[in-house]
């Protein structure tokens, strides 16, 4: 049976050699991804959390030692997916870059024409004067936030729909 101080120092060795390994992975050194070396890696520290551990300071280090692998895991996680989804890719030189993923814009001008053209109706409707410069500070506005929701949310696309609620009318986002 290992100690606690050993089974420390080997998650610590074993987490400082798979973030090397996850760090060639994503220069392109490695061809996968060190999945059965992070299980591993997972189970020992799960075991060691287990165990009572009497001596602070060997509490903290484990602690210490689990919150690193899980937020390396939650990195790692991330960024494969993001490889996954086309959110990062490699260039010419096998870097790693974001991808804005935007298709050009989040929202098309006719969509735009006919969301401002429904509000124009909606703001009629109840009655609600509606000037030509009052439209085209909308159009921007909305363009704006569609831009700014795109980016939030990695949507490629952004629609607008207009209601009416207590009277006001009012324009909502969806992604596509």
């Amino acid at each position: 049976m290992t100690t606690l101080k050993d089974a420390l120092d080997r998650i610590d060795e074993e987490l400082a050699e798979l973030k090397r390994q996850y760090d060639l992975f994503f220069q392109g050194a490695r061809r996968s991804e060190p999945q059965e070396e992070r299980k591993i890696l997972e189970w020992m520290v799960r075991r060691v959390g287990q165990r009572k551990i009497p001596n602070t300071s060997d509490q903290f280090r484990f602690h210490s030692l689990q919150s690193r692998f899980h937020s390396f895991s939650g990195l790692w996680t991330r960024m494969v997916r993001d490889l996954e989804e086309g959110r990062l890719v490699r260039d010419a030189r096998g870097n790693l870059v974001r991808t804005n993923g935007l298709g050009g814009e989040p929202v098309t001008p006719d969509h735009l024409d006919q969301v401002l053209e429904q509000l124009r109706s909606a703001r009629q409707e109840c009655g609600i004067p509606t000037e030509e410069k009052d439209i085209d500070s909308l159009r921007e506005m909305l363009r704006s936030r569609a831009s700014e929701i795109a980016e939030q949310s990695g949507a490629r696309r952004v629609e607008f729909r207009v209601t009416i609620e207590g009277g006001k009318p009012k324009v909502k986002a969806g992604l596509r």
